[in-house]
């Protein structure tokens, strides 16, 4: 093992042939400069040198004179390799020659050409040469130093014209900062793109790229990355620069700090893209992007409106067709009691047809809840809106909810700081057992329905009902609000669960979404504005008023108006038998001559609302022109012209009676206009 001294004024260097050596197993003594590697040369007598050339203050070629010069005989006589970059063998021959310097070694080569010229140094041992003359080596010295600096100032002009014209056919603008955030050099580029001169945008002029309120942070970054206190990273910018005729542009600015502790560099480089294009692309594909959504949204609201439509049509026929059964069905089980009170049926007999009629009674009330299904999605419903505290509401309704989700099921309600909303209560008690009973079958196994209330950033009530189920697949959470898409084989009225919230919910002004993922269950949002309304009349029959003394109802009349022949015929057999004298018309004009041929007053108009040519409440307008003591009771399973775009009766006031209705609600509602005020 020998003991080698390297001399080198870079650090990484010195790292680098001392991890080298060391493999070797030779001593490393490291010097990094001149005058520190002739104190270590006359102090720790090392077998072999290897120096760099090319160093500040004592270069290579002058410490190897000086080495020769030094009065220590074994320093002077210590073989030298240069170690170099920057000269060339032929370049360092004379003096090397004369100076008894080993052998030259470039940093190109391969490591192992170093380690063969310290094994090479040490076989042959101390040199043994006289030094030149101090004149002489001068003349060498300077010749050679002289050459290295011409060559490397050829070198410095080439690289500089080589930046200038990378620089002037940059894309991007380019600035050069020093130390303290200043401009040193701007690119032309970076005019084109400012519409500013350079002369503008040296020292603190190039801040105009950036927006005010990042100025401070900027130069903050600058001087904390010259000081070594922070990593050199990029930071990047992007903001909108107005040029000094109004042209607005929008750069992308990245600063990126510098710091070079060896070469003494600290600063930053800033360079600036003009990504107006790319934003104006941006901008046009966000259009498109939002039109392709409106589009969508459109084509999905013509379709709902169009299935709403239908659903309300076939709700008007259904119903026409289902008050007729259930008004005849009603008839005969009366007349099957009384035949069986009179005796003139024999009891078994009439329990077992009264078994009979009760199973399509119950069929036929299955029907009933179809149609307001049907009705409710079609936003059809007549609703009676009135201020309810959805918290409330939800704690008086629990128990009810609990019931819905059934076992094995656990229902988590979370209240929250939710304003009053308007609202039927009789709808919003349907739409949370219809989410909820949604849930629940979502959840086969068991689980959680989380329903949480609060408000929105717009000041919106929000309600959302999560379960932690199967969840949606994309092709099914586009289709969950249409009615009769259904995924749950088997069920009757699968498929209106959704479609029927849906219909309530934008029936009351608000808005429901869903969102779902496969394995991540579904969160049913429901939006509803906290706004005023005014309150319709009942869809059912009203409650009784105070008590009156009525009049004898044999004396009262009653005009009866539908287009529907059996429901027609069986609503006039319910009005007689309540006691009243019953007229009945077809249609508005039919009414209009039965009542002028009529001798006497009509106490009460019983229209149905749809009906061809002159509807229920035309009709109602104009008799009430020549019969204004009249009272108005209006049916009707599709309430179409009597309700507004909300949901809402354009008749306020008036008796509002659905269809299907039973005899006992249509004389509980004749009682009730009819008292004596």
């Amino acid at each position: 093992m020998a003991t080698v001294l390297v001399v080198d004024d870079v650090a990484a260097n010195r790292e680098l042939m001392a991890m080298l050596l060391g493999y070797r197993g030779h001593e490393v003594i490291e010097a990094c400069d001149g005058a520190d590697a002739l104190a270590l040369a006359q102090s720790r007598h090392p077998d072999v040198v290897v120096s760099d050339v090319l160093m500040p203050g004592i270069d290579g070629l002058e410490l190897v004179h000086r080495l020769r010069s030094a009065p220590d005989e074994q320093a002077a006589h210590a073989p030298v390799i240069f170690y170099t970059a920057n000269y060339l063998e032929p370049e360092t021959r004379p003096i090397a020659e004369a100076c008894g310097v080993s052998q030259v070694v470039l940093r190109s080569a391969d490591p192992r050409e170093l380690l063969e010229a310290v094994d090479v140094a040490l076989r042959n041992g101390p040199v043994d040469i006289t030094p030149r003359p101090a004149d002489e080596f001068a003349t060498v010295h300077a010749r050679a130093i002289n050459a290295k600096l011409v060559e490397k100032v050829r070198a410095l002009r080439h690289t500089e014209r080589r930046f200038e014209a990378m620089a002037a056919s940059s894309p991007v603008g380019i600035v050069l900062l020093d130390e303290g955030g200043c401009a040193t050099y701007v690119n032309p580029r970076l005019s084109e793109i400012t519409g500013l001169p350079a002369d503008r945008l040296l020292e603190r002029g190039w801040l105009a790229c950036l927006e005010p309120a990042t100025h401070t942070e900027a130069l903050e970054i600058v001087r904390a990355g010259a000081a070594n206190a922070v990593e050199a990273v990029e930071h990047r910018y992007r903001n909108r620069f107005v040029r000094d005729g109004g042209d607005a542009r929008w750069l992308r600015v990245h600063l990126r700090p510098v710091r070079d502790a060896e070469a003494e560099l600290a600063g930053a480089v800033v360079m600036v893209d003009d990504m107006t294009d790319v934003v104006a692309a941006e901008e046009r594909a966000g259009r498109e992007t939002r039109q392709r959504q409106d589009e969508a949204r459109r084509r999905d609201a013509e379709r709902l409106d169009s299935l709403r439509r239908m659903a309300g049509g076939m709700a008007h026929d259904f119903n026409n067709l289902l008050g007729a059964m259930l008004g005849f069905l009603t008839l005969a089980i009366e007349q099957i009691t009384d035949e069986v009170d009179a005796g003139r049926m024999a009891p078994a007999t009439g329990t077992a047809l009264l078994g009979d009629l009760d199973q399509v009674t119950k069929g036929g009330e299955r029907a009933k809840k179809l149609t307001e299904q049907l009705l409710a999605f079609g936003r059809r419903e007549i609703s009676r809106p009135v201020a309810v505290d959805v918290d409330a509401f939800l704690a008086e309704s629990a128990g009810a909810l609990a019931d819905a989700a059934g076992h094995g099921i656990k229902l988590d309600l979370r209240p929250g700081d939710v304003p009053p909303v308007t609202i039927d209560p009789r709808l919003l008690e349907r739409l949370l057992h219809l989410l909820v009973q949604n849930a629940r079958d979502a959840m086969p196994d068991g689980g959680t329905i989380t329903v949480t209330t609060g408000r929105s950033a717009t000041g919106q009530a929000t309600i959302s009902v999560s379960d932690d189920g199967r969840g949606m697949p994309p092709e099914v959470l586009a289709r969950a609000f249409e009615p009769f898409f259904s995924t749950k084989p088997g069920s009757r009225t699968a498929g209106l669960g959704l479609a029927t919230a849906h219909g309530v919910v934008t029936q009351a002004g608000g808005e429901i979404t869903l969102s779902s993922e496969p394995g991540e269950g579904t969160t049913v949002l429901i939006s509803l504005p906290p706004k005023p309304g005014t309150p319709a009349v009942a869809v059912s029959a009203p409650p009784p008023p105070a008590p009156a003394a009525p009049k004898p109802q044999e004396s009262l009349t009653v005009l009866l108006v539908d287009d529907e022949d059996d429901l027609r015929d069986v609503t006039a057999r319910f009005i007689g038998k309540a006691g009243y004298r019953v007229l009945t018309a077809a249609d508005g004009n039919e009414a209009l001559k039965v009542a002028e041929r009529h001798q006497g007053p009509i106490h009460c108009l019983v229209t149905d609302v749809m009906m061809p040519g002159m509807d229920g409440r035309q009709l109602a307008h104009k008799f009430l022109g020549d019969h204004p003591d009249t009272k108005v009771i209006f049916i009707s399973g599709y309430a179409e012209a009597l309700i507004d775009d909300d949901g809402r009766s354009l008749e306020p006031g008036r008796t509002i009676l659905a269809k299907p209705f039973s005899s006992a609600e249509l004389t509980a509602a004749l009682k009730a206009a009819l008292a004596v005020r």
